[in-house]
């Protein structure tokens, strides 16, 4: 099942005037945003059905870091995240789609200078901490801040978008580059323009910076710019909303990301929640036991020192990578 990330505290610290947002309420907030903008874009047929799809996951590293005063978070600056979340685009070619994560980065302030450990990049005071190589798969890694930096200007080094200069953006090749027009090269859409998108990027090969269809037009790279389209590649050749219940499909792609297209019916539904049958997902606080027949039943996640395989079987939602097999534990705090 996918998840949001998002952070859980019983502490407040909050240094702007005007509306804020607690940090213990945050998870939560950030939680019914989301899930407000997914249903006005058309993923889920209304708001609830988005809340009971997910879990709110704890980051307790972030609340351990900010429990020993290594970051401050500022819960006016938060608010404002939490309101551009809610209000984010539909269309993931448009400039607010990509420009929400500088808005939400800012309601934590490092306070670890460059050069001294670090475990998490919110602790930060540059917002990097740059790992080794040999990090564990599980647990924690100790890595070094990043120092802060000047903003970068075309071409220079950087970690992250916010090391370079407004406008810019950090490239695979981890070097400040302006937005890519039309026709240009690009490994991902965050490197083109407003409007457009990365068609056809490879391993090998960089894609092609182009703008992507709305309801109704043609969409020749078969992608749509809208989140709630998708590119009828065999019917009409043109951006089509995604299905909810109950619209007629004939596989899943014809159904929002979050629903699947009933074998029996054709017809687009929710996920199985806690006791019912599943084949693969499962929503909720819930997750899929399958059988011998590829069929199974949608359980409870399950404590600590049970033998798992992903992290949603978890309460804690950690499966520790063990040396002779995995098991769920208490997710370790890393700051």
């Amino acid at each position: 099942m996918l998840r949001f990330s998002a952070v859980f505290s019983v502490l407040t610290m909050a240094c702007s005037s005007g509306p804020t947002v607690a940090f213990s309420d945050l998870a939560q907030a950030l939680q019914t945003a989301r899930c407000e903008r997914l249903a006005r874009c058309g993923e889920f047929p209304d708001e609830a059905s988005c809340l009971a799809y997910f879990r709110v996951i704890p980051d307790v590293s972030v609340a351990g870091a900010l429990a020993a005063h290594k970051l401050a978070y500022d819960g006016g600056r938060a608010k404002q995240c939490v309101d551009a979340t809610a209000r984010q685009s539909c269309d993931l070619t448009a400039h607010d789609s990509r420009t929400l994560a500088a808005v939400c980065e800012a309601m934590f302030t490092g306070a670890v200078a460059g050069g001294e450990p670090c475990q998490i990049n919110t602790e930060c005071a540059s917002g990097t901490c740059e790992f080794p190589a040999d990090c564990p798969e599980s647990g924690c890694c100790t890595g070094s801040c990043r120092p802060t930096q000047a903003p970068g200007k075309p071409g220079e080094a950087c970690a992250k978008d916010h090391d370079c200069a407004t406008g810019l953006i950090c490239a695979l090749d981890r070097t400040c580059h302006a937005l890519a027009k039309a026709g240009e090269d690009c490994n991902a859409d965050r490197e083109c323009g407003d409007t457009l998108g990365c068609i056809n990027p490879l391993a090998t090969m960089p894609g092609t910076c182009r703008a992507l269809p709305h309801a109704g037009e043609p969409c020749p790279y078969l992608r749509c710019a809208d989140e709630d389209l998708r590119c009828d590649d065999t019917g009409t050749h043109t951006c089509v909303p995604l299905g909810l219940p109950p619209a007629a499909c004939a596989t899943a792609a014809d159904c929002s990301p979050y629903l699947e297209c009933d074998a029996t019916s054709h017809q687009c539904q929710e996920l199985p929640s806690l006791g019912m049958n599943c084949t693969g997902l499962c929503q909720g606080e819930s997750y899929c036991l399958l059988g011998n027949t590829n069929t199974g039943t949608c359980i409870a996640p399950q404590m600590n020192g049970t033998p798992c395989e992903s992290q949603s079987e978890c309460v804690s939602n950690y499966c520790f990578v063990g040396t002779v097999f995995d098991s769920c534990t208490d997710a370790p705090v890393c700051f």
